[in-house]
């Protein structure tokens, strides 16, 4: 229900509904726009952000477009991006095992299973690769390489290949030192990719799908594949699409997982891992080049608003002319061929990669009509000629194989989460000397130091993420009730600017916002975390929670309004109890966005007794004596609160999304 159009004769009768949208757009316009607008007034300066001001026109542009450093970050980018897109794999293919378990309980308990190792914070996960995986003399990967005789078979391809000595036999390849190494690490850290906010999702998109359906493919003979390709993949797909265009995009603009991977704005060994991200936040906080770096600002932001818009309109291309389809074929045709031209080393392999990139997406639906895309027969009678097994068997086979891929994916996702209790009751001795295995006598005074060195930070964070939700939820209540109960005057100019905020990247106006922190004396206090963040939060859940008002009845709002119900007390008794399930879904996941929010911290925060819990552990992490074992404790304890929500509202969040899938 989206309510009747209001007139601008009639606003004096429905003027208090602007009231909701006050608080609102005062944020957008402070924390969003304005710094937008100082970037790309900025960005035409000689600018240290200080005392040196000089206006040089487009010289910032053009020294970009003629820096290698700069066009290298963003064939960093798309290169991650793609074997990004690679890595999303993993997460619809458990989903769809777990969804295929018969029972309840069983789909219950892997829900649970999965959840715990990952929604451990990002960068306690990244912290843990590159302190235990990625060292060279005695790091995990290493020893896991030589013990399979997997460094064989790679000393062996780099002779083929001629990949210059990065494998030799009896050697410890520096994965985060070696410069032709570097990226491979920041691909392969995390593994096995399964992330629980794609689990779950695609778990209630699959929860839409009803049982007749299975039992009717069932009684026309079909298979496992078949169900795969034909019943779920499509129902899948709008999901998937989206995801993928989240994943390309998260790659260009964000930058805390190669800060926290190599330990600084460095990028790595030789800056070879430099996203554009960390090339602006280095102009700006290295370089002091404050113009320079609104100017890669501005760039990153036409760069993935492109991208956006051409992954939207190649979602809705069904209903666009064939011109058009074939015209945004052909585009994303060449923007692949430009991709496989900026493609860094290891370019044997990175061609095949690209074609995940979202610009394959319009090649394989250029293929699609061709190409019949090949598929088992759905009748028994295809199936006689081609099973020698009876169909009980061929039942327990695909059983067992389902519940043997789910624990195996299961046992390498929490290999991290091992090692992270097991070293936190060690010693640095007993740690070198058997660290994959308990020994005793078990150091539990490691969690006690690692209290007293996280606990002020952790209060920190919960204070900030918890203080930063609630304002979100009542922004977010407010803002999507005033663009959906009445269509205003300038409400539909609002929500456009909203949409556009959709796809602005943050990280592109942080210079300008560091700025007007700084004049506003907020800099160094949660105040300006706390605001910075649910004016972000709010965005996505105002665009989320408008389609759900819009679904409410509208008798239930001329009901309240018949009762004398004002504005406010309709949204209360009204909205409010029908939008209890998503608000917890976006309560959950701004919390988690906030609890692992690194950047703004880090470039906002200073005094140590005010940083957040993950700027703390990347501080710690960093500290040239390191005690493995309070450091491994500070980690579970940072990951503790987080899990713990999870758990406890992983129905009400599983719920949401259910609900927003069939409303959908």
């Amino acid at each position: 229900m989206i309510g009747k159009r209001i007139p601008w004769r009639h606003v004096r009768y429905h003027w208090e509904i602007y009231l909701f949208a006050v608080p609102v757009v005062f944020l957008l316009a402070l924390f969003h726009y304005y710094p937008t607008a100082s970037s790309i007034y900025h960005s035409f300066f000689r600018w240290n952000g200080s005392d040196i001001s000089e206006f040089v026109g487009f010289k910032n542009y053009r020294e970009l477009f003629a820096s290698t450093t700069f066009w290298q970050s963003f064939r960093v980018a798309f290169f991650l991006g793609g074997w990004n897109v690679v890595k999303m794999a993993p997460a619809l293919i458990v989903a769809v095992w777990i969804h295929r378990c018969r029972s309840e309980r069983t789909q219950f308990f892997y829900r649970i299973m999965f959840v715990v190792p990952m929604v451990i914070p990002f960068l306690v996960i990244a912290l843990i690769w590159r302190t235990f995986f990625f060292e060279a003399t005695q790091g995990l990967l290493n020893t896991v390489l030589s013990g399979t005789g997997l460094m064989t078979v790679l000393c062996r391809l780099d002779a083929f290949f001629h990949w210059g000595g990065i494998f030799v036999e009896g050697g410890h390849p520096a994965w985060l030192g070696d410069p032709r190494l570097v990226l491979a690490a920041c691909v392969i850290w995390g593994f096995p990719w399964i992330g629980s906010f794609a689990v779950l999702t695609h778990l209630a998109k699959l929860q839409n799908i009803p049982k007749e359906i299975y039992e009717a493919s069932e009684i026309d003979g079909a298979t496992w594949w078949s169900k795969f390709s034909r019943i779920e993949v499509p129902l899948l797909m709008s999901s998937i699409y989206l995801m993928l265009v989240f994943v390309i995009i998260g790659t260009i603009k964000d930058a805390s997982m190669i800060i926290a991977l190599t330990g600084g704005l460095d990028g790595g060994p030789g800056g070879l891992a430099t996203v554009p991200a960390l090339f602006m936040l280095r102009k700006a906080l290295v370089n002091q080049e404050m113009g320079a770096a609104c100017a890669v600002g501005i760039i990153l932001t036409v760069v993935v608003m492109t991208l956006q818009k051409l992954s939207a309109y190649l979602l809705s291309e069904e209903r666009c002319s064939s011109p058009g389809r074939t015209a945004v074929r052909l585009l994303g045709l060449l923007f692949a061929a430009a991709l496989l031209l900026l493609l860094p080393e290891w370019r044997t392999i990175g061609v095949f990669l690209f074609l995940g990139c979202l610009p394959f997406s319009a090649v394989f639906a250029f293929l699609r009509e061709r190409i019949p895309f090949p598929s088992l027969p759905l009748h028994r009678e295809g199936l006689k000629s081609s099973s020698f097994l009876s169909e009980k068997v061929k039942d327990l086979f695909l059983r067992f194989f389902k519940h043997a891929g789910i624990w195996t994916v299961l046992t390498f996702a929490f290999v991290p989460v091992y090692l992270m209790l097991i070293v936190s009751v060690k010693t640095n001795q007993q740690f070198y000397e058997a660290p994959g295995v308990l020994t005793p006598p078990m150091q539990w005074r490691n969690w006690i130091d690692a209290w007293g060195m996280i606990s002020p930070s952790l209060a920190n964070s919960i204070f900030i993420s918890t203080t930063s939700t609630v304002i979100t939820l009542f922004l977010s209540l407010c803002g999507a009730y005033f663009f959906t109960r009445l269509r205003m005057p300038l409400s539909g100019f609002l929500w456009n600017a909203l949409l556009i905020l959709l796809m602005m990247p943050t990280i592109a106006n942080l210079v300008p916002l560091f700025r007007l922190l700084g004049s506003m004396n907020l800099l160094n206090t949660f105040t300006a975390l706390i605001f910075v963040g649910a004016s972000s939060g709010q965005i996505f859940g105002i665009f989320v929670l408008r389609n759900f008002i819009a679904d409410i009845p509208g008798d239930l709002f001329e009901a309240a309004e018949i009762d004398g119900a004002n504005h406010f007390q309709q949204m209360m008794i009204v909205v409010l109890p029908l939008c209890g399930p998503i608000l917890g879904t976006i309560g959950v996941m701004h919390f988690i966005n906030e609890w692992n929010e690194f950047v703004l911290p880090l470039v906002v925060m200073s005094d140590t007794s005010s940083l957040p819990v993950m700027v703390q552990l990347q501080r710690l992490a960093g500290e040239y004596v390191k005690f493995f074992g309070p450091l491994m404790a500070g980690y579970a304890i940072t990951s503790i609160p987080v899990i713990a929500l999870f758990m406890f509202s992983m129905r009400l969040f599983v719920r949401g999304l259910t609900d927003g899938g069939s409303k959908g």
